[in-house]
């Protein structure tokens, strides 16, 4: 790859009139209508490059081809159209799928002679479905067919179009024999990459994706890819992840076209010398930011049907082709009118918001619907509620839009964190979103794992009001108490969602003095009475040690050497302590504060939900994905089984309920 560096790359501060443009264009259209004809026609390359395919005359895989010309704008830059040739044949309608799955444009190509085929059909229903507006149509033949049959197939493709996302697509006739027409079909694709304006918010917002389509070995220089870069910016030398293995694949070079190039932008599709075997890499696979690696066995997403009678059997396995990959999907409804279904995969994937899909039948003979995904965190209950419904109708925006909105219909607050990696949301993006929405909405922020949950004003002033009033009622029926313990307040404010939620509510409640926290007791400004002996004892010696201690706390024995408290005194102060709500027994020698528990019955929903199928998770699973000693997982999960919070099935366990429903009430 000893080529010149281009270094004529993109300022994406600079005015769009000052910057290359690139297009990726789809070929589409009925088998031996003359589309890899009319590639070769336009960039001077046979895409067929199979012995079959030349012995048939058939395209079979994909074929890649480019075509570079001085920018109309500025003759010292180039602009590139990279051409992506599919198969026409129904038989290899999969490789039309992959090759389509990362394009901008099509170029639909119909002959005249045989007018709308059915694989004409099929391939403009995919290239709706996969929401691509922007293209052309190429009526191929013309050199076999008079005048007004020539106008007549003209105005089919017209009233095909009108109802599809290339609906006023420009047709330009064209002959590969003559040749004839193909410089105005070549003047209009020059000028498209122009007139599309991409805009960069899918460079600068968004962390680097790359889909492989292709992936071969080069003598001398070890596995080469290509592909194209779906969202981000990627460099010479970055390391991102291969998302089948999680295995990091450095950018050894990067080329486009003949090129060799330092660094490549969303929307070029690129070859990149990569430091991984060739036989692990697969087409459909991806190269991404490391901090993408979300990995969903469900997602939900708006989907399409292009027979609206036809209903979904929730037992069959359908086809999903998403990117340039396939998998097989179980399909249930969420809500048919707003077009809202939940895809289980067989095989889990990573994919974004935004990312278009296409759906076939079982037996992969027809092309039933298609749409994009939504989300990608699917609850594990409730995946069809009210609330659900209107997260994900709501969701189904731009990010700021969607983030305002989410903000004013979501009780339980958003989860930011998983906001920004559903979307590909970089972190000076999510920066930016959340200056935008505070000054707008004024959400409580509440701390969270990287980015914090964002709860709606109005919501907050609900539930605060809601937690005072408990404070107070609690005051009138229990006057001689200092107050109320975090976890019976929590139980009896019964505020939605998480115990974070909670927490970050009475926090802030508690910094702008509207309550008060004595020990651990929560009251009102001006209620005092005197702690117990035991309370005092608790909150100055044992409860900084469970604090910094988390998921392993110290044995009874332990807190004595610790505090320097005699043992029956301990006992005594764990006992009282424990009746009062502030903490919880989980063995004989083990006590929990509250809060920890419900960090630990979270991390017991998560890893429910990571199980594979569904089936359980192990105690040795616990023990790993936790890291606590296998002795004291096992007290852990027999505690959690005699609340009722799980269930023990051999060597199995299984989530019962919410964690709401038991931890909150201690």
């Amino acid at each position: 790859m000893n080529l010149p560096i281009n270094d004529n790359l993109p300022d994406l501060n600079a005015s769009k009139a000052n910057v290359p443009r690139t297009l990726i264009v789809a070929t589409a259209g009925h088998v031996d209508h003359g589309k890899t004809a009319l590639v070769k026609h336009l960039t001077g390359t046979n895409t067929d490059t199979l012995a079959e395919e030349k012995s048939r005359g058939l395209t079979i895989n994909l074929g890649y081809a480019y075509h570079h010309y001085p920018s109309p704008k500025d003759d010292n830059l180039t602009n590139t159209i990279g051409f992506v040739d599919v198969p026409g044949h129904t038989d290899f309608i999969n490789n039309m799928l992959a090759g389509v799955g990362g394009v901008d444009a099509a170029m639909l190509v119909v002959a005249a002679d045989d007018g709308i085929m059915p694989q004409t059909l099929e391939h403009l229903a995919v290239l709706d479905l996969l929401g691509i507006s922007s293209g052309l149509v190429a009526l191929t033949k013309i050199d076999r067919c008079e005048a007004p049959r020539i106008e007549s197939v003209c105005d089919e493709i017209r009233e095909l179009l009108s109802s599809t996302s290339l609906a006023g697509a420009p047709i330009f006739a064209v002959s590969n024999t003559i040749p004839s027409g193909i410089e105005l079909l070549l003047a209009h694709l020059q000028d498209l990459p122009e007139r599309l304006n991409r805009d960069t918010d899918s460079i600068k917002h968004r962390r680097a994706r790359y889909l492989i389509d292709r992936s071969f070995n080069v003598k001398g220089f070890g596995t080469v890819v290509t592909g194209s870069i779906r969202t981000g910016q990627l460099c010479e030398g970055d390391s991102l992840l291969y998302t089948q293995t999680d295995g990091l694949a450095r950018l050894k070079s990067l080329r486009l076209d003949t090129t060799e190039v330092k660094s490549a932008i969303a929307g070029q599709r690129i070859a990149a010398n990569i430091s991984l075997d060739h036989s692990d890499v697969e087409r459909g696979q991806w190269l991404i930011d490391p901090a993408l690696n979300h990995k969903c066995a469900r997602i939900d997403v708006t989907l399409t049907l292009l027979d609206g009678t036809r209903p979904f059997k929730s037992s069959a396995l359908y086809h999903l082709h998403i990117g340039a990959s396939h998998q097989v999907v179980n399909i249930h409804p969420l809500d048919t009118q707003a077009g809202l279904y939940q895809l289980k995969l067989k095989t889990s994937i990573i994919c974004n918001f935004g990312d278009r899909f296409v759906i076939r039948d079982p037996a992969s003979s027809i092309t039933l619907g298609g749409g994009k995904v939504i989300d990608t965190f699917v609850p594990r209950r409730q995946r069809a509620s009210e609330t659900r419904i209107s997260f994900l109708k709501s969701a189904n925006q731009d990010d700021e839009a969607a983030l305002t909105t989410l903000l004013s219909n979501q009780p339980q607050g958003v989860n930011f964190d998983q906001f920004c990696a559903c979307r590909n949301i970089s972190e000076q993006w999510a920066s930016t979103l959340l200056t935008t929405v505070a000054a707008i909405s004024k959400p409580l922020a509440i701390d969270g794992c990287k980015h914090p949950i964002l709860l709606g004003k109005p919501f907050y002033q609900t539930y605060a009001k809601r937690l005072n009033d408990t404070v107070a009622s609690f005051h009138l029926t229990s006057p001689s108490q200092q107050g109320i313990s975090e976890s019976a307040l929590s139980r009896d404010g019964e505020l939605p969602g998480s115990y974070r939620l909670f927490e970050g509510i009475l926090k802030n409640m508690l910094e702008q003095v509207v309550l008060k926290r004595t020990g651990t007791l929560i009251h009102a400004i001006g209620h005092s009475t005197a702690l117990s002996r035991e309370e005092e004892e608790f909150v100055a010696k044992i409860r900084p040690i469970l604090l910094k201690s988390g998921r392993v706390p110290p044995r009874t024995r332990e807190l004595v050497e610790l505090t320097g408290i005699p043992l029956k005194a301990i006992e005594r102060i764990l006992n009282q302590t424990a009746k009062a709500g502030s903490l919880i027994q989980v063995a004989d020698n083990r006590y929990y504060l509250p809060e920890t528990v419900l960090e630990l019955a979270e991390f017991t929903e998560s890893l429910m939900i990571e199980s594979k199928d569904e089936m359980g998770f192990s105690v040795i699973e616990f023990r790993d994905k936790s890291d606590i000693g296998r002795n004291l997982c096992i007290e852990i999960l027999e505690y959690f089984d005699s609340v009722g919070f799980t269930r023990r099935d051999g060597n199995s366990r299984f989530v019962r309920t919410a964690k709401e429903n038991i931890f909150a009430k201690k």
